[in-house]
């Protein structure tokens, strides 16, 4: 057996956290540490913003082409957020798969949630849930950035509130304390590492002609 090779390319992995958790350095890290993981790029309605790369940072849509996607159930998750929609768009599985790679989505709690209600054979997804230390920590985060009023913060952090309450529907929860980003970034991976040994009826199938049997005793 210890020459048979039994990686499958068959995670959706998903990440999620209020803002101010630092999932995006999280990812970002992440994915420059691993190349058997694809970030996801979502799909979006806003405007690009200055250096942003279409295709890149994300895919920007018109209202109508992102509508038109919809209509073509296109998405494997969509919500709408102010005047935009954000989605993330089946066929970034689909090229993660063929690239031979597990794929990681950085996504809001309502897509998470989407995803969990489906069944994405022959895909499996893994949700993640990234916290912050303590609210303390969150706000004075919000705060460093300088880019809100204190209304806008105020609802930001009642709606990471909001979000921390749902996460009974995730798998796992990764703490990302001040400065330890490869801590957060090794518990992923040992995450990661215990669902791709994970026994299923998918990886018998794959055992069976390897060992020639009908069937593992």
């Amino acid at each position: 057996m210890a020459n048979i090779h039994l990686y499958r390319p068959d995670l959706v992995i998903v990440i999620s956290g209020p803002s101010g958790s630092g999932k995006s350095t999280v990812i970002d890290a992440l994915c420059k540490s691993d190349e058997t993981l694809r970030l996801s790029v979502s799909a979006t309605t806003r405007k690009p913003r200055p250096r942003e790369v279409d295709g890149v940072d994300y895919h920007f849509l018109s209202k109508s082409e992102f509508e038109t996607h919809i209509q073509q159930d296109d998405f494997l998750e969509w919500a709408e957020y102010g005047d935009n929609c954000y989605g993330t768009l089946k066929s970034e599985i689909a090229t993660a798969g063929e690239v031979k790679k597990d794929t990681i989505l950085e996504i809001e709690v309502k897509g998470a949630l989407q995803i969990r209600a489906q069944d994405l054979s022959p895909t499996r997804s893994v949700l993640i849930f990234i916290i912050p230390p303590s609210f303390a920590i969150l706000e004075k985060r919000l705060r460093c950035r300088k880019t809100e009023s204190e209304m806008e913060l105020k609802k930001r952090l009642a709606i990471a509130k909001s979000e921390v309450l749902e996460i009974e529907h995730y798998d796992y929860w990764v703490s990302n304390p001040q400065n330890a980003i490869q801590d957060a970034v090794q518990q992923i991976q040992a995450i990661i590492a215990a669902e791709r040994s994970r026994i299923d009826s998918k990886l018998i199938e794959t055992i069976n002609p390897l060992l020639g049997v009908d069937k593992v005793n």
